[in-house]
């Protein structure tokens, strides 16, 4: 007794999936076999299109909304932040005051201090540097220009370096400074101790007169911009990447000293302008001018003639010798 042969694969699918087709001619099967398996493909690859150009259409919109959400966030930083160091350096000409006199102890050691590290003697009295002012007058309309600078004891500068820094991803352009909240009073300091100029000197960055009616920030830097407003011919450039920015700043002050502070105007990469309070952390800037008319007066000896060995020469004690005369304000200056 033979045994049937058992099933093949394509039977099996024929009568799981075309029962309908036993008794068709196998040409016939075959061509709708064909024809099924071509369907059957071409649903897959359609669903695999249809996943792909799904996938790239949502991918596409999600990163727009990544880009948008972080844009947003990026506006709701602070476009930049600033932070100054005063500088005190002693390199040039400068004047220390103090709100109480020396005494008579102090003022033997100064006589004998060297002029570089008359600082340091100082300071831990309760001494302010006060740095000499540049030299830097009102000239031209529209601009300044170097002229000898006033009468010791009337002008003062306060100096500092202003470090600029944004983390936002896209650039800003600080494109205005303006001189802001100008606060002034008589100053406090009762005791001067005096290096005056020996000549004229420049440096790269801004310079501003604070008693003018309206301060604005000039180029001090040596070339042909020199003495014009500074942002009318130059911008800040922050963010995307770039370096941080910097500025030296010169603050001149006369006969009074002054709190201020500064008003930044900026614009962002989408147009959008405001404006950033500057200050020095929690504090305005401050610039302090000497008084005119000192209790104590010590000038350098270099500028006194007759110094006998000293460094520094107590001109309140000997105000009648014509240099010390001239440092207290009380002797005017002759025509030669």
């Amino acid at each position: 007794m033979e045994r049937d042969a058992p099933p093949s694969a394509l039977g099996i699918l024929r009568d799981r999936y075309l029962p309908e087709g036993r008794d068709v001619p196998r040409r016939t099967r075959l061509r709708a076999w064909a024809i099924y398996v071509v369907l059957t493909l071409l649903t897959v690859v359609g669903g695999f299109v249809a996943t792909f150009a799904y996938d790239v259409w949502s991918t596409e919109a999600r990163l727009r909304e990544e880009r948008a959400a972080q844009v947003e966030v990026d506006q709701e930083s602070a476009p930049f932040t600033s932070s100054i160091t005063y500088d005190t350096s002693t390199a040039d000409t400068f004047s220390i005051v103090l709100d109480r006199p020396l005494t008579a102890e102090e003022g033997e050691t100064l006589q004998t201090v060297p002029a570089t590290e008359v600082w340091d003697f100082l300071r831990p009295l309760g001494g302010r540097l006060i740095r000499d002012f540049g030299g830097l007058q009102t000239g031209p309309p529209g601009g300044w220009s170097w002229e000898e600078p006033g009468a010791t004891g009337e002008f003062g500068a306060a100096v500092f370096n202003m470090n600029l820094l944004s983390t936002r991803t896209s650039q800003l352009s600080i494109v205005d400074m303006t001189p802001v909240n100008i606060s002034c009073a008589e100053p406090t300091a009762v005791t001067v101790v005096d290096y005056p100029p020996a000549g004229q000197a420049s440096y790269p960055g801004v310079v501003v007169d604070l008693n003018d009616n309206d301060p604005t920030l000039y180029i001090a830097d040596e070339g042909p911009d020199q003495g014009q407003p500074y942002f009318s011919r130059r911008r800040i450039d922050l963010g995307g990447g770039l370096e941080p920015g910097g500025l030296r700043v010169e603050a001149l002050v006369q006969g009074r000293s002054c709190e201020w502070e500064i008003e930044a105007r900026y614009v962002d990469a989408q147009q959008n302008t405001d404006e950033v309070l500057l200050r020095d952390g929690d504090r305005p800037f401050f610039a302090e001018a000497p008084p005119e008319r000192p209790e104590q007066y010590w000038l350098a000896a270099y500028a006194y003639g007759e110094a006998e060995g000293r460094t520094f020469v107590p001109c309140h004690e000997t105000p009648e010798v014509f240099s010390c005369a001239l440092g207290l304000g009380t002797e005017e200056v002759p025509e030669f």
